[in-house]
């Protein structure tokens, strides 16, 4: 009997039998012994034993309306929660549709296990339906990627995964099991034991003590010293030990990805990436915790950061240090434990909050960058189109403290980036390194449930509304009051007048006029706002917010206005880029 027929006989039969189990119970188990509680999947032939397992172990199932939904739906919860999100997709087309939000989800190093479905091992090569090889898709960005052979290795590669994902570095894990192995049924006690899952508070290191101190050495005699904090700080809940460290030593704070609002961004000591050159490019010891110097940092080359600087790097992983600054100093360990070991030092050694030209520099650059920011809203608050400006300083007055913001537009990124800021770690979830759009829909309705009961914005662009609207949909079937704020353009891009190159050489990027996406949106039972006048913005936002259910706010906004870093609009020392 071909193995297609076999799979789907056991479909019409139940399953498992009591004694015996097929590979979606042996996948079940395992999630549930790794506290998962939700799934996102779509269905499909290839992984209906998972399906069928999921809640008898204690796991939802969130259906979609794309693959692609999927994968961001598990990096949002990832990066709300700080746990694993697990997404579950069938062969061929359903991982296919899934490696954008696998891709980004591995580059943001966000921990994300995808758990797909595949064709029949003894169909390989020969056009198995939906026959596609994720282990090889996945293989450039994916902290691990296997393809299971043997039905007794089900559990141990799935709990790889775990493992591979939540595991500094934190990433993608990908495991596919072909329905030949995933549909056989056998006795439990013959998997194979192994891969144990551990919290993350059982695994972490401390750096060598004599590495602490020389670092506290360089710190205290520095005459500009900055702390750089990037994901690790996040990923190893480290917040309240930099605000503590920053504070103890008098030391100004620059928070990048998911660690931005690990020291909240209206703090004395923090520096915003907005006007963050002046201290990056000035600064002489650099204590990066966590931190990535990727091209969002220009790799921490010059005239961005300061070549003749002293760079020490804090990271879980070895391999990272020195990787794209040249550190003088490394301290090998997990960031929580390493800066309650400098805290302990500077303790020790009752070191005093640094005070004088350095730390008064960060008051004197707040002050003045929010002052040409007020300025320069002021100036274009009444425009018709909506300027960003206006969108971007409204929403950010509307926002709960607690709120989560996904940013899922190229131009109202950089209008927002300049407005918002963050106060706790994980709060701004970016589209990160591989910068897609059509993610923030996915992503928000992760985010809400790792966040139930708190506000979840996700700020997009009509181009990415048409990959990834319609899983609002998806919000409103779960009745997850996820909230959609369109800046709708008519446009995959600004004028022209902003990109010369292109002008007179190539046909506009335009969509049709004005479309009521608010009406369309609707028809479904969401809340919608339709908003063409500056004056309209808030007062929508405040009703959507407050209609406990997914909404959609329609901004009519000026197609001729891009990114600020194309149109001249960088204050000062701006960079937006990332």
């Amino acid at each position: 009997m071909a193995p297609e027929m076999d799979w789907s006989a056991s479909l019409r039969e139940g399953g498992a039998t009591s004694a015996l189990a097929d590979g979606g119970e042996i996948v079940g188990r395992v999630l549930q012994e790794c506290g998962v509680r939700y799934l996102f999947a779509i269905n499909g032939g290839h992984t209906f034993p998972i399906l069928a397992a999921l809640r008898a172990h204690g796991v939802q199932l969130i259906h979609m309306r794309h693959e692609q939904a999927c994968a961001y739906a598990a990096d949002g919860y990832a990066r709300a929660s700080g746990a694993v999100g697990v997404c579950s997709v069938t062969a061929g087309c359903g991982l296919t549709n899934a490696i954008t939000g696998l891709a980004l989800a591995g580059m943001t190093g966000s921990a994300v296990v995808c758990i797909a479905g595949q064709h029949p091992t003894t169909e390989d090569g020969l056009g198995s339906f939906q026959e596609a090889y994720g282990v090889e898709i996945c293989g450039s960005f994916a902290n691990s990627a296997r393809r299971v052979l043997d039905w007794s290795m089900i559990g141990f590669a799935v709990r790889q995964a775990f493992r591979a994902a939540r595991n500094a570095p934190q990433g993608v894990a990908l495991v596919e099991l072909p329905t030949n192995i995933l549909y056989h049924q056998g006795d439990p006690a013959t998997q194979r034991q192994g891969a144990q899952v551990y919290a993350p508070d059982a695994v972490r290191a401390q750096a060598d003590p004599r590495a602490i101190e020389r670092a506290l050495d360089a710190l205290l005699a520095a005459e500009r010293p900055l702390l750089a904090a990037g994901d690790g700080v996040f990923w190893s809940d480290a917040a309240a030990e930099l605000r503590a460290l920053a504070e103890r030593l008098g030391v100004p704070v620059y928070c990048r990805r998911a660690a931005q609002g690990a020291v909240p961004e209206d703090h004395p000591l923090a520096v915003r990436g907005p006007w963050k050159k002046p201290f990056s490019s000035r600064a002489d010891v650099v204590l990066a915790v966590g931190f990535r110097f990727w091209s969002g940092e220009h790799f921490g080359d010059p005239p961005t950061w300061n070549a003749s600087a002293t760079y020490i790097q804090v990271d879980a992983t070895p391999s990272r240090i020195g990787w794209q600054v040249p550190a003088q100093q490394a301290l090998v360990g997990d960031p929580k434990l390493v800066l309650q070991q400098l805290l302990d030092a500077a303790g020790a050694r009752r070191a005093a909050p640094r005070t004088g030209a350095w730390v008064d520099e960060v008051t004197a650059a707040r002050r003045a960058f929010d002052a040409r920011l007020d300025a320069r809203e002021r100036g274009s608050r009444a425009r018709v189109p909506i300027h960003p400006d206006a969108l971007a300083r409204a929403l950010v007055e509307a926002l709960a403290p607690d709120a989560t913001v996904i940013l899922d537009s190229f131009t109202m990124s950089g209008w927002i980036a300049q407005w918002l800021q963050a106060r706790f770690a994980g709060q701004v979830l970016d589209a990160g390194p591989l910068a897609p759009v059509g993610h923030s829909i996915g992503m928000a309705i992760g985010a809400q449930l790792a966040r139930p009961g708190k506000q979840v914005v996700a700020v997009i662009g009509d181009g990415g509304l048409g990959i990834g609207g319609w899983d609002i949909e998806t919000a409103l079937r779960y009745q997850l009051p996820v909230h959609t704020v369109l800046w709708n353009n008519s446009s995959w891009g600004p004028g022209f007048e902003e990109m010369p190159l292109l002008k007179g050489r190539t046909d506009p990027f335009a969509m049709l006029e004005n479309i009521r996406y608010d009406q369309m949106f609707a028809v479904m039972g969401c809340h919608t706002e339709h908003v063409t006048q500056p004056a309209e913005i808030g007062p929508a936002l405040r009703r959507a917010f407050a209609s406990d259910k997914a909404s959609l706010v329609n901004v009519v906004g000026d197609k001729r206005v891009g990114h600020p870093g194309l149109g001249g609009n960088l204050l000062g020392s701006t960079e937006l880029k990332g």
